[in-house]
């Protein structure tokens, strides 16, 4: 099941599927790490300040909300790592 990033939850670890732009955004989140294949987990979420941080490739990047809905990811259990 395919779903935005920004809907896992901490402790939760996905599968990058996808970049749903191809705008300069991808770019930009292409060169911080997210890419296809790279296995992320979600390490803080802000709901009041619509942020949250993100473990991917040994560096945590904090992504908006409005950012992060565009990398579609793949929920993964803990023996999928």
């Amino acid at each position: 099941m395919v779903i935005p990033l920004n809907q896992i939850n901490p402790g939760q670890h996905a599968k990058i599927v996808f970049i749903a732009n191809n705008g300069p955004m991808a770019g930009r989140l292409f060169d911080l790490g997210f890419v296809p294949g790279s296995v992320l987990s979600c390490v803080l979420q802000k709901k009041r300040r619509n942020i949250a941080a993100y473990l991917v490739r040994s560096a945590v990047i904090a992504l908006r909300n409005e950012d992060s809905r565009l990398i579609m990811v793949e929920p993964l259990e803990k023996e999928g790592l």
